[in-house]
């Protein structure tokens, strides 16, 4: 089963909850704000992807914590992704151990990783 990592009120995951759902898709959809990702998920998903495609630097919270141009330790900013896990970039796919993500809504590339 596909699973959806996010925040409800995130446009990004309204459209692929839609997507899913139009394409009788199974999935399921992990509140990161009600249900955060382990210390130890959130490391197997930045040795996949890389700890620069997990952070959203352009979203609120980035603005909110004052990140923007401070050059940070990779440990420092993992923490801070792990206690501010609304941060992280959606939206963020898991099939089968695997992860995915988008910097933008992308419906093609959603649907590409489900099916490989």
């Amino acid at each position: 089963m596909i699973k959806l990592y996010g925040v409800p009120a995130c446009r990004q995951i309204q459209k692929s909850k839609k997507l899913f759902e139009e394409n009788n898709i199974d999935y399921e959809f992990i509140n990161v704000k009600k249900t955060p990702v382990s210390a130890d998920k959130l490391q197997q998903m930045i040795a996949q992807l890389g700890l620069p495609a997990m952070v959203n630097s352009k979203g609120p919270t980035y603005r909110k914590l004052g990140l923007k141009g401070k050059s940070l330790a990779q440990d420092e900013l993992i923490r801070i992704l792990l206690e501010n896990q609304n941060m992280i970039n959606r939206p963020l796919l898991e099939r089968d151990g695997v992860y995915w993500i988008a910097q933008k809504y992308d419906e093609q590339g959603i649907l590409n990783f489900i099916v490989v």
